[in-house]
């Protein structure tokens, strides 16, 4: 995922700055545009699906097991719409992230709530604001360019709601990882041998009963 948006982020900047409007450019972002919508949706099922075995009473968040079918029909019309519609009128055209998207947030962040596992309900609760955040900047653009004109600040009004669902993915990755310290006993630090101090005992108390024997 964090490859798939430095990826587009990159491709979007160039074809906006030096304002490539080719077909092969075209072609080239209907193609990477499409494999973000086929990529989210993959990442949003497969975390729900995996969210589901640690709810305590195994709850189908939002019917997900039978609606999911309808949502990767939804996803597979977007991509190929996207590169339709790339080709055909440019990628300025091209629709924003549809409501897959938004269920698949509100799965996530309910999810989330009912995991019993605390580091897993983190990063579920991170994952679905990401979700949020880019379907709703995907969103947000139709809206402001009826208003404003100028492409590139209306970018620039969006490039908030993308940098958060930037920090809200990278705070996703950060809850599987475990950066605390194991705290140990000063005293276990420092004498090794302090760590099991009935082991001695238990070895002397064996040899003289074997002595004895």
């Amino acid at each position: 995922m964090g490859l798939f948006f430095v990826l587009l982020s990159a491709f979007l900047t160039i074809a906006l700055s030096f304002q490539l409007n080719s077909l092969a450019t075209n072609i080239l972002g209907g193609l990477i545009i499409a494999g973000g919508f086929i990529l989210i949706f993959l990442w949003i099922d497969s975390t729900v699906l995996i969210a589901r075995r640690s709810d305590p009473l195994f709850r189908d968040t939002l019917r997900w097991s039978k609606l999911r079918y309808l949502f990767w029909l939804a996803t597979i019309g977007g991509a190929v719409g996207a590169i339709t519609t790339a080709i055909d009128s440019g990628l300025s055209t091209i629709a924003p992230y549809g409501g897959a998207l938004f269920f698949g947030a509100i799965a996530l962040l309910i999810s989330g709530r009912r995991s019993g596992d605390s580091t897993l309900r983190r990063h579920l609760e991170w994952t679905g604001l990401c979700v949020f955040l880019l379907w709703l900047a995907s969103q947000a653009q139709d809206p402001l360019f009826r208003v404003i004109t100028d492409p590139y600040l209306v970018q620039l009004l969006i490039y908030p709601l993308v940098a958060a669902g930037a920090y809200s993915l990278y705070r996703s990755a950060k809850s599987l990882v475990p950066l605390g310290h194991i705290m140990l006993d000063e005293g276990v630090t420092h004498s090794p041998a302090a760590a099991s101090p009935s082991v001695p005992t238990r070895q002397a108390g064996s040899n003289r009963r074997n002595s004895e024997l």
